[in-house]
């Protein structure tokens, strides 16, 4: 099953998304390190989360990501250490040396559920 949004653009176009899970908008730090394809790391860095569902996730970062794979870590609500594995689908700059990149999830269904809503958690509790 998919998701549709429809979402009206300027000049009467209007764009139409197809997916599977709804995406979460929260604002949370999470770090990441890149490795290539033999597991060699070859970056790391910081990203805010801007978005997230249960196969992925948007984050923004002001380092081009240049790695396939990535491992995501961030801190839960309680102050423990959750990590995740995740594939990059994309990175695009957005101006002013920032960066956008799209990660699919790629731990188990189970895995994923967990990372997202400790993570969704943490952004609520953060808040407070």
């Amino acid at each position: 099953m998919s998701l549709l949004i429809s979402a009206p653009l300027s000049e009467g176009r209007t764009i139409i998304e197809n997916r599977k899970y709804p995406r979460v908008k929260i604002c949370s730090t999470i770090s990441y390190v890149g490795s290539d394809e033999d597991g060699t790391i070859i970056e790391q860095c910081l990203g805010v989360v801007l978005d997230i569902s249960q196969n992925g996730l948007l984050f923004e970062s002001i380092q081009e990501v240049e790695s396939t794979n990535l491992s995501l870590m961030a801190s839960t609500q309680k102050n423990n250490l959750i990590k995740i594995e995740g594939k990059v689908a994309y990175c695009r700059e957005v101006g002013s040396g920032k960066f956008r990149t799209g990660i699919m999830l790629q731990g188990t269904q189970e895995e994923n559920v967990r990372f997202v809503k400790e993570l969704i958690r943490a952004y609520h509790y953060q808040k407070k």
